[in-house]
């Protein structure tokens, strides 16, 4: 155990000095006194000789006042900090450390392992307002110090901004930002986080400020921002990168609670743009923000240059090979900057993958892929050649409804293209019903086997902290504190943490304002707690879903009154056929319901956000008479069709409207098509719609179901 006394030094700010804790003694605090006790701490092996020091603090002295000057210092300073705390060894004087703590000897230790940690040990600048009179060559030693402490805490202030930008805190990654550069006003690693926070928060003008003050600064000095800057702010002009669009009169919800989830998430987006290929598949139940997180992970890599590419298959997708890939490929992957450099064997290979819309590859002729590994090979290629101009970023959204061989190729094509800037994002429902196989073995290796690099994370409801947190931003009509906090308390009841059912029950009370008052009284006198809300959260939802349809013109209404008849994807050739509208005004009306929140475009075709929507627009704005009508033209309309899926769909308007002996033969015939086509999830659908029409009398119907039955994969 050392017999000194503990001393404290104190650079970064007012400097200072402590003694076991309490404030240091006048004769310690001398200016030269500190500066002496100082300069030795940050000397190398805290050891200077006689000399030097004579130089540096005392030069303007004879030779003999110079050491004198020392010796006495030296004598007065032992006299407080302990007699060998300043030992003489030789000519050389020697600082012990033990017992030594100094706030800049901390701050170089804590740098690399703990930014944020280093970053908050900068109480200000180094040695703040310190001078000595008479010693030139301390105050240059200061300034150097100064200089370097600058650029060093600027630096930890932005790793730490990064850091809080991965934790989706967007506020606290600017303001570390702003800090870096106080210290450093023309460093560009700076400006680019503060630009990326502001952009991210939504706050695209904030960030283009940022980017002309730093502009204007830099004029002063006859220079100009470097061009991966300009470019970012380009970027952010045109808000080319963001791919999601917000409703029409709604914020976006904070990312609020998972913030490990979210740490781990966006670092590993970082890793992709910095060190090679990196596959993130983000699982949960349904409403826990899948969807959400994979959106800020694309928009993060598009926001520094990525080409990206979305799909968001269907449940019947599942049974088409390669439906994914093509909706990647339709997209606009091949038209990307460097798809020329692709091998052009590749290219025809993927062709071959898009012959129904041919725009996707012009001028390539297909060629039949021998098996899956050529697929998976040709697509490497591809995106070889893309990475190489700029990162590049796939995701599927809903991955579990991927057909088998896309979710294989994309899998595969990954571990062939180290090195390069390439994110993989997939979203999957924890459960699903008919787990993919693909995406089990995918998950398996995502990781862990180290042959596809990345990570698997899983979504969680949140916590009633989260939960509070979230009603407190988005509730800003409750204004009374009390109120705020019972709200809290019964939507975290009634969602049990649900980030979707949360937001969509906030969004409700935002709009029904009839609904407040009930809604804040709770529990009430002589019930308990666990009372529900006075609506159900699927009615809630409703009540959401039409207040935002009640804000739609009467075509726009139209056209969603006639897709809700189909399925979840929309038919522009049936609604067509149902309202009369033009397919030029029907691509105007679906861009309005997207923007509206009604409607999603995954690249290749507009869906209903949420299966909820079509389902609350066929109950809600239709009667029940114009569902029918409607129902009996779409089942003639798609009477003509040959496809698998417009036979199924008509089978099923025609169990609702009848007859049931023509339904069932449509949905026999469906059936036998769908096994032709070794389509069993769509086989499964057909007898399901066959078995609701069959006639308690039809004995031959239902050996007929039988035998098909018998054809199905186990």
């Amino acid at each position: 155990m050392s017999d000194l006394p503990l001393l404290e030094l104190q650079c970064f700010g007012v400097p200072g000095a402590r003694l076991d804790g309490s404030p240091a003694p006048p004769e310690l605090l001398r200016r030269k006194h500190l500066a002496l006790l100082v300069y030795l701490a940050l000397s190398p092996n805290r050891r200077r000789t006689r000399a030097h020091l004579v130089g540096v603090l005392w030069p303007e002295t004879g030779e003999a006042q110079a050491r004198h000057s020392l010796n006495e210092a030296i004598r007065r300073l032992r006299a407080h900090v302990g007699e060998s705390r300043l030992a003489s060894d030789g000519d050389s004087i020697v600082l012990r450390d033990d017992d030594l703590e100094v706030d800049a000897l901390r701050f170089d230790a804590l740098l690399d392992r703990s930014p944020a940690d280093a970053a908050r040990l900068v109480a200000g600048d180094f040695l703040e307002g310190f001078a000595v009179e008479g010693a030139p060559a301390f105050e240059d030693w200061v300034a150097q110090e100064r200089d370097r402490y600058r650029a060093r805490a600027a630096a930890a202030l932005v790793a730490t901004g990064e850091e809080a930008l991965a934790a989706a805190r967007e506020s606290g990654a600017g303001a570390s930002a702003r800090r870096a550069l106080a210290l450093q006003p023309y460093a560009e690693p700076a400006v680019q986080l503060l630009m990326r926070a502001c952009a991210l928060s939504g706050d695209a003008a904030g960030a283009l400020a940022a980017f002309h003050e730093f502009a204007t600064r830099l004029a002063a000095l006859g220079e100009q921002p470097g061009r991966e800057l300009a470019t970012l702010a380009d970027r952010i002009r045109g808000q080319r990168w963001r791919r999601h669009v917000r409703l029409l009169g709604e914020a976006e919800p904070a990312l609020v609670g998972q913030e490990r989830v979210h740490r781990e998430a966006f670092t590993l987006v970082t890793e992709a743009l910095q060190r090679g290929p990196q596959t993130l598949l983000i699982t949960g139940d349904a409403g826990t923000g899948k969807t959400r997180l994979l959106t800020e992970c694309v928009d993060r890599f598009a926001l520094q240059g990525a080409v990206a590419a979305v799909a968001t298959p269907l449940e019947s997708d599942r049974d088409a090979p390669w439906s994914t890939l093509r909706t990647l490929l339709r997209a606009g992957l091949p038209r990307a900057p460097g798809s020329a450099g692709a091998d052009p064997g590749a290219l025809a290979v993927l062709a071959a993958l898009v012959t129904r819309a041919p725009e996707a590859l012009p001028g390539v002729a297909p060629r039949a892929p021998a098996d899956h590994a050529e697929v998976a090979a040709a697509l490497a290629s591809l995106l070889r050649a893309l990475a190489e101009e700029q990162p590049v970023a796939v995701a599927v959204d809903e991955a579990h409804c991927a057909d088998d061989a896309s979710i294989e190729g994309l899998g595969s094509a990954m571990t062939q293209l180290a090195g390069l800037p390439l994110l993989l994002v997939l979203s999957a429902r924890t459960t699903f019903q008919e787990p993919s196989r693909a995406l089990v073995h995918l998950r398996s290796d995502v990781g862990r086997t180290g042959r596809v690099p990345g990570k698997v994370v899983q979504l969680e409801p949140l916590s009633a902290a989260e939960t509070r947190e979230l009603v407190l931003r988005g509730s800003a009509w409750c204004a009374n504190q009390p109120d705020l906090d019972r709200l809290a308390r019964r939507i975290f009841f009634e969602t049990s943490g649900n980030p979707f059912l949360i937001v969509t029950m906030l969004q409700g009370l935002e709009k029904a304002t009839v609904l407040r008052a009930e809604a804040l009284t709770w529990p009430r006198p002589g019930v308990t707690i666990e009372e529900p809300l006075p609506m159900s959260v699927p009615s809630l939802a409703r009540q959401a879903m039409l207040a935002r349809v009640a804000e739609l013109d009467v075509a726009s209404l139209q056209l969603l009154r006639a897709a809700s008849i189909g399925a979840l994807a929309v038919d522009p050739e049936l609604i067509a056929a149902l309202t009369g509208l033009a397919p030029d005004r029907i691509e105007q009306l679906l861009a309005v319901l997207e923007q509206h929140g009604l409607l999603a475009f995954d690249g290749e075709r507009y869906r209903f956000a949420a299966p909820l929507i079509a389902e609350v627009v066929r109950g809600e704005r239709l009667l029940p008479g114009e569902r029918r009508a409607l129902r009996v033209r779409a089942a003639a309309a798609l009477a003509s069709r040959p496809d698998l899926e417009s036979r199924l769909l008509r089978a099923e308007l025609m169990a609702r409207t009848g007859p049931a002996a023509a339904a069932f033969a449509e949905a026999v015939a469906a059936a036998h098509v769908a096994l032709a086509e070794s389509a069993p999830r769509a086989a499964r659908r057909a007898l399901g719609v066959a078995e609701r029409t069959l006639q308690p009398d039809d004995e031959a119907g239902r050996r007929a179901l039988a035998e098909l039955r018998a054809q199905l994969p186990a």
